[in-house]
């Protein structure tokens, strides 16, 4: 079972802290731990329950969000990442000062709120140990399923990556037929960087080159079980590198 990110938010409006949690409640795997409207109350429930993420407000009733998080600092996780909170541009050079993970405008977009936790998971990826040394297993490419979850995959789940023209996307296709989205700004260079075993046939496909099991006329065949897939047509564009790159393994 996917293991949830666990969110805390503190505010001295009740309306924002709804709003921030439907949003968040409905676009990611999180664990709205608890809510607070003032510093006072919100910090032992924090130190309690060990949040990954704090939302806070930066204009609260008895201190500033800024000496909050000052205070408790040094009594919640290291890896807890704090996020300012405000419908104010002029405290974000503050929130930058005091090393705050990032800085979210209200009224919250789901843009902007995308960014930040998309930017929270590939923190958190990084920081994950290698298991063994074996190379196929890297990097740790991080996808969207149809649940709105992030997951990762490793390079071996990989079938190939198709370019969604209605939806202005890229798509992952796994080999065991699942298919998850990466993020929208992710282009084909970006793709391409992850591995050298993914080559470019088309400008709208990306194969995983270790799967493909053979090239007949202009056209990839992938391994069993995807051996059925018939869309992997190869542009002219694309054909010397994609040769080269069959013909080294």
């Amino acid at each position: 079972m996917q293991k949830l990110t666990k969110v805390f938010i503190v505010d001295d409006n009740q309306e924002a802290i709804e709003v921030l949690q439907r949003l968040l409640e409905k676009n990611y795997s999180v664990d709205i731990v608890g809510t607070a409207c003032d510093a006072k109350s919100a910090a032992e429930t924090i130190i309690q329950t060990e949040p990954d993420i704090i939302f806070i407000d930066i204009e609260l009733p008895t201190m500033s969000g800024l000496e909050f998080c000052s205070l408790i600092r040094q009594d919640i996780k290291p890896e807890t990442k704090v996020v300012f909170y405000t419908g104010h541009e002029k405290y974000m050079l503050d929130a930058i000062r005091h090393q705050a993970f990032d800085y979210l405008m209200k009224p919250p977009t789901e843009q902007d709120l995308s960014q930040i936790m998309t930017r929270y998971y590939e923190n958190k990826l990084a920081g994950i140990p290698s298991v063994g040394s074996n190379a196929e297993q890297l990097p740790i490419i991080l996808v969207v399923n149809a649940m709105n979850e992030h997951t990762t995959l490793r390079i071996s789940d990989i079938a190939y990556f198709r370019y969604n023209q209605e939806r202005k996307i890229w798509e992952t296709i796994c080999m065991d037929g699942s298919i998850y989205l990466l993020r929208h700004r992710t282009t084909a260079d970006v793709i391409l960087n992850y591995s050298t075993d993914f080559v470019q046939i088309h400008k709208r496909y990306i194969v995983n080159i270790n799967q493909i099991k053979k090239i007949q006329e202009s056209a990839c065949i992938l391994m069993e079980p995807m051996e059925s897939v018939t869309e992997l047509r190869i542009s002219k564009n694309y054909r010397t590198q994609l040769m080269s790159a069959f013909y080294s393994l």
